[in-house]
């Protein structure tokens, strides 16, 4: 180990005492290398220890016997300090981006849930068209059916016959027609339900991740 290296790691374990303390010790040390002879640096730094050795020397000195513990309470409030401070910067970096960029995001969630609301408007209308179609295949098959019943009953019996024919099968298409808005019902409307609520929790999960 040279003297600048000895000097350096002395600094390093000496920058949890007051800063005065720290300049008159090295101050001493660099003093004590250069008034002894240049062949005897390495003989010097022997007779002196290690860095460490000579460092907590100086700490018992100005702090007693409990320098050392001292000086490692010193170390870890100095890191939760710094800790902190980085902490709060970061906070303080994030509401500057937020309020920065907040006609992006307000853009982008103005659009998302545009596209939540048209989705389900979607779904509900193309429900109600349904709903609407097959209400009214229902209808008009029971009312041809009736029509050429009465038909039939009149003395019209071909005719009677092709209207209800014509009735039975709207009465079938609506039965169709009611068997998928079962099934929209009970599939599709449920996901996209559940399809909704998770896009309406997403900002508020990556917020509180973000925390």
């Amino acid at each position: 180990m040279s003297r600048q290296e000895f000097l350096r790691r002395l600094e390093v374990l000496l920058s949890d005492i007051p800063e005065s303390e720290r300049r008159e010790a090295l101050e001493y040390y660099r003093n004590y290398f250069e008034d002894a002879d240049p062949g005897m640096e390495e003989q010097i730094i022997k007779e002196l220890g290690s860095p460490e050795k000579v460092a907590a020397s100086i700490k018992r000195d100005l702090f007693g016997e409990q320098g050392e513990a001292f000086g490692g309470q010193r170390q870890s409030e100095a890191f939760e300090k710094q800790r902190r401070e980085n902490r709060r910067l970061r906070n303080v970096l994030l509401v500057v981006a937020l309020i920065f960029l907040s006609p992006l995001w307000i853009g982008l969630l103005g659009g998302a849930f545009g596209l939540l609301v048209g989705a389900v408007c979607l779904v509900f209308g193309f429900a109600i068209c349904i709903i609407a179609l097959v209400g009214a295949l229902l209808l008009a098959g029971f009312v041809l059916a009736g029509i050429g019943v009465v038909k039939m009953l009149a003395g019209f019996p071909a005719v009677g016959l092709i209207v209800v024919a014509i009735g039975l099968f709207m009465l079938a298409f609506g039965l169709l027609g009611f068997l998928l808005m079962a099934w929209l019902v009970g599939r599709i409307l449920p996901w996209t339900v559940r399809a909704a609520v998770r896009l309406c929790k997403m900002p508020f999960r990556k917020r509180g991740a973000s925390i």
